[in-house]
């Protein structure tokens, strides 16, 4: 049986309570929440030929959200 690696992430007590408050308004758990932040932070670093500065900013438009109409953009 192969397991998935594992990576344990530190935050503050405010980030964890934000991060427990939007798992329970989406239906996810929190580490649910974090494995797709982090996939699509890696695709952004990857899109952008890894030239990022940090912190990262993956800010969503409104109109790159699912259901937006073209008004909103």
């Amino acid at each position: 049986m192969t397991t998935d690696p594992v990576l344990s992430v530190r935050m503050p007590k405010e980030l964890d309570i934000r991060l427990a408050r939007a798992a329970k308004n989406l239906d996810l758990s929190k580490n649910d929440i974090a494995r797709h932040a982090i996939r699509a932070a890696v695709k952004a670093i990857e899109t952008m030929e890894y030239r990022v500065q940090t912190p990262l900013d993956l800010t969503v438009t409104p109109s790159k959200l699912p259901g937006a109409t073209k008004s909103e953009s």
